[in-house]
């Protein structure tokens, strides 16, 4: 629907030159907030089911009743697109408001995608191929559209250690604040250098890295300073979600205004009860949450749906697999721990409870130790091409199957044709066996196939299998 509407025009920069057409803001955010009351306001569903015109009135929003209707009712929309692009209807069959807010969720979709296909790709090459094929291996295990929605940067840093709002949903099972890398004197310094590295290490993808992970960024009382240096480094302040909004009002105010005048072209708001919901509506104008995604993160929010992870995995089923909320693919750094782990998403499982695969985590003492600790992990866990001598194993459940002459693999959210040609159904059967022991390198992989079986045909799956991410060497 929304790529439909996109074609009728080029899309409006709505977010981008809302100082040009105030009508055109105040448009824009009060249909975001209609869509925001939509999402989060049970009470507000049911009254708009009950009487439509009333309730919308009763906002004091300046939307029209049709454009909503069709919002919230994406088939008619869609039947009015295929009258336009057809030639039936002009454009103007479409509300003003209902356009403008599409295409502002068109423009954000468009940033997303050139963000994780532009600047979130880092400069070093083995760390860039490492994360490709983990982008891979989760379109596979979570489903292209949801692997794709999530951001993924290489680098997150954690300011804290530990969180203090603790949310019995978390999905990645966050433990509570016990310590703060406050910005003194010392801590700074060492904050800029390990900045200044890491931008030299990767490139400008690290300027799209986050200040938090499981972590709250404001339980640090010094989170602005740290994003002022990052600013200095970077020229942008990094992406903020914080479930602690409503704690001062007025510090959230001045966060929103700092990421809307220098930072990214959304952030988000975790949203944990129906009265903190009032209360950042109540406190905030349309117009200064226009680029806020309020997270509905309570049960009684029509738009909630927790995932299946961390703390809120159903642990009475052991075979469960659920999602991931993980969005670091690459390393995180705690700067009041000092360590850094490398990691990236994978479903909520029983090896995986918290949706996240940690390859290895270890100590520093400096910037430029953490800088010696990121290069020895890139070396010993990202090769850049399949290496026949070291051991190889699966990195999640898959199947291979031959069929129609050709071979394919699927998992949990899709699947996928690796080979025009057609292999035997025990070979297949075998290779996948034998990675999912772990133990054999790629050459005895190739010889433990049946006889007969052309090896250069299973050299070639196997490399696929690798660039897919289906298949790691990790194994000691």
């Amino acid at each position: 629907m929304l790529e439909g509407i996109a074609k009728l025009t080029p899309p409006l920069n709505v977010l981008d030159h809302v100082s040009h057409d105030a009508d055109r803001l105040r448009i824009v955010a009060e249909f975001k907030r209609l869509d925001d009351l939509w999402r989060l306001d049970a009470d507000f569903r049911a009254a708009y089911r009950l009487d439509p015109e009333k309730t919308l009135s009763d906002t004091g929003l300046n939307i029209e009743p049709e454009a909503f209707h069709l919002y919230i009712n994406p088939a008619e929309t869609e039947k009015l697109l295929c009258d336009i692009r057809e030639g039936r209807r002009g454009e103007d069959a479409l509300p003003k408001s209902l356009l403008l807010y599409h295409r502002a969720l068109w423009e954000r979709k468009q940033r997303h995608k050139q963000m994780r296909e532009v600047h979130l790709v880092p400069d070093e090459p083995r760390l860039r191929t490492w994360r490709a094929r983990q982008d891979r291996r989760l379109r596979l295990q979570l489903g292209r559209g949801t692997a794709d929605s999530m951001i993924k940067p290489p680098l997150a840093f954690e300011l804290s250690e530990g969180c203090s709002v603790g949310c019995p949903f978390c999905g990645i099972a966050a433990k509570g604040l016990r310590g703060i890398f406050r910005y003194t004197e010392e801590n700074a310094a060492v904050w800029r250098e390990t900045l200044s590295r890491l931008h030299a290490l990767l490139g400008g993808a690290a300027g799209y890295g986050i200040c938090y992970y499981a972590t709250e960024p404001l339980d640090n009382p010094d989170y602005e300073k740290f994003l002022d240096d990052w600013y200095a480094e970077f020229g942008l302040v990094p992406l903020t979600t914080t479930a602690a909004s409503v704690r001062d009002l007025e510090r959230t105010r001045a966060l929103l205004r700092l990421n809307d005048e220098k930072g990214h072209y959304f952030y988000r708001l975790s949203i944990l009860s129906p009265a903190m919901r009032d209360t950042l509506l109540a406190a905030f104008t349309p117009e200064e949450l226009l680029r806020a995604i309020l997270l509905p993160q309570f049960r009684e929010a029509p738009g909630n749906v927790f995932t299946k992870a961390g703390r809120n995995r159903d642990e009475n089923r052991k075979d469960a697999v659920g999602s991931t909320i993980s969005c670091v693919n690459g390393f995180v750094v705690n700067m009041q721990e000092k360590t850094v782990r490398l990691e990236t998403p994978f479903v909520s499982d029983c090896e995986h409870p918290t949706g996240e695969w940690f390859l290895e985590k270890c100590a520093f003492t400096t910037a430029s130790d953490l800088e010696k600790q990121i290069r020895r992990m890139i070396v010993r866990y990202m090769p850049e091409t399949l290496d026949l001598k070291r051991p190889c194993g699966a990195s999640c459940d898959f199947r291979l199957e031959g069929k129609d002459g050709k071979v394919g693999v699927s998992a949990r959210g899709g699947s996928m044709i690796l080979l025009q040609n057609s292999m035997e159904q025990a070979a297949l059967d075998t290779l996948q066996d034998a990675l999912r022991e772990r133990r054999y390198t790629g050459r005895e992989l190739l010889n433990l196939l049946p006889e007969g079986t052309d090896t250069m045909m299973n050299f070639l799956l196997l490399n696929l299998l690798w660039y897919q991410g289906l298949v790691d060497q990790t194994a000691e």
